[in-house]
Formats: C-alpha cells, structure tokens, sequence
C-alpha cells in the first residue's frame, strides 16, 4: 500500500499514512492534516523508494477535499 507524508512550510514532516489510493490521502490531507488551508503544506508518495511531491496546499477554501474520484494510484 502507497505511503503519504505531509511537509510543513519549513520542509519537517508532520505526519505519514498508508492509503490504498490518491482519492483517501487527498482526503486526509485536506481534512485531517491541513483543514484550515495554511499555506506551505505539501504532500508527498513514495514511489518504490522516492518520495514524489503530490499535493501543495497554496491556500483558499476547500469546498471539496476529494480528488478526482478514480485516479488510483500509479
């Protein structure tokens, strides 16, 4: 199962989870980890071994925190 990490703006992590795809991290991530918005955050996947930046929170209202539904995981 892919694992997610979130970045602060000052590039700590913050925190990192296993999903069975995009759609639930993206969830967590802008309901869990960075409700508010804040600007900086990043969320990153590690991919076999890298971790590849897959989300940058540059702030403004989050009407919808799903992702595309159906994206999976590469």
């Amino acid at each position: 199962m892919p694992r997610y990490r979130v970045i602060d703006p000052e590039q700590n992590v913050i925190d990192e989870k296993e999903f069975a795809d995009d759609t639930k991290a993206y969830d967590w991530f802008k309901t869990v980890e960075v409700p508010d918005d804040a600007l900086g955050y990043a969320m990153e996947v590690d991919m076999d071994g890298t971790w590849t930046r897959f989300e940058i929170n540059d702030g403004g209202t989050n009407t919808s925190p799903a992702a595309d539904e159906g994206t999976g995981t590469a």
